[in-house]
C-alpha cells in the first residue's frame, strides 16, 4: 500500500472559515489502529499553524483510510476521512 500525502493546514483553514475557533484538537486513527493526537494554533512567525503532537502510537503510520475528528474550543467537531486513491 502506497503513502498517502495529506495538507492538514487546508483542512484547518477550511473549519475556520466555517466558524471553528483556535485551539483546534484533533485525534487521527488508521484503520490499523495507529493513533495521532495534536493541536493546532496560530503561528506567531508565519500565519499560518504551529501543531503540537500529544500522543502517538510506537507506529507513526497511519493506515488509510484515516478518520480525522477536530474539536475547536467551543467543542464543535466535524470529522474526515483522508483515502487512498485507487
Amino acid at each position: 500500500m502506497g503513502a498517502v500525502i495529506y495538507d492538514s493546514e487546508d483542512s484547518v483553514q477550511q473549519l475556520i472559515d466555517q466558524g471553528f475557533e483556535m485551539p483546534i484538537h484533533f485525534a487521527a486513527i488508521g484503520i490499523n489502529g495507529s493513533v495521532v493526537t495534536g493541536t493546532y494554533r496560530r503561528s506567531r512567525r508565519n500565519g499560518g499553524f504551529d501543531c503540537q503532537i500529544t500522543a502517538r502510537t510506537k507506529d507513526n503510520s497511519l493506515t488509510p483510510p484515516v478518520n480525522i475528528m477536530y474539536v475547536d474550543r467551543r467543542g464543535e467537531s466535524a470529522v474526515i476521512v483522508v483515502r487512498q486513491l485507487p
